[in-house]
């Protein structure tokens, strides 16, 4: 930011309620722990005016005194970013173990090999290997990035980094499951149609829309 415009900038958020304004526009991410730290901030600097008011401020000049002390923009909106992408990730990574831990009542039901005759070959042996310990392996790494993005983050700060790789993880999560899923059931022979509902209801549309969800966590990161 150039000089001109740094100084346009503070002097556009001198007052508590500008600077929560310029904030709450500047972030970008879950709803409800957006406003959480919109109001965080809020609260801070109303206390901070607050106690320069009592020591003998005008409203004014403790308004400009509590925003220098909390921080530039510059410097405040990455660190709270941060949050919103973690918490984002914490929602995916949520949403990804979710639709993983019902894979396993799927594929050793309604759509595994022993639901009507399975293909002999290779290839179909190999894909329902990769359901059975790939998809054992995705619910395990989801577990992980949910305790490094919920309760692990209490012991270190999980950042933009642990977010973007839940982001990922999801996403590779997703194709992967969809097409393994999709060939497996091509290559089944005496499928009744009720199994490719199946496949649609509980395999296609949530990790879609878990896709849709890492790849909004992404976008924080």
């Amino acid at each position: 930011m150039r000089t001109g415009e740094r100084v346009a900038t503070l002097e556009r958020v001198s007052t508590a309620e500008a600077y929560v304004a310029a904030l709450d526009e500047s972030l970008v991410g879950p709803r409800r722990v957006r406003r959480g730290l919109v109001q965080e901030a809020r609260d801070h600097l109303d206390d901070a005016s607050a106690a320069l008011s009592d020591a003998g401020y005008d409203r004014a000049e403790a308004e400009r005194i509590a925003v220098a002390d909390f921080g530039d923009l510059d410097d405040i909106v990455p660190a709270f970013q941060t949050t919103l992408a973690v918490a984002a990730s914490r929602r995916t990574a949520w949403m990804l173990f979710a639709v993983l831990a019902i894979q396993p009542l799927l594929w050793d039901g309604p759509l595994g090999p022993d639901n009507g005759p399975a293909p002999d070959g290779v290839v179909f042996a190999m894909l329902d290997n990769a359901v059975e310990y790939g998809g054992g392996a995705m619910i395990l790494a989801a577990l992980a990035l949910l305790v490094a993005t919920g309760i692990g983050n209490r012991w270190f700060a999980a950042g933009r980094g642990i977010a973007r790789l839940t982001a990922i993880t999801t996403l590779v999560s997703a194709a992967s499951i969809k097409v393994i899923g999709l060939a497996m059931v091509l290559l089944s022979s005496g499928r009744d149609p009720a199994a490719w509902l199946l496949f649609v209801v509980f395999i296609i549309v949530p990790f879609s829309v878990t896709a849709t969800q890492a790849r909004r966590t992404l976008a924080l990161c």
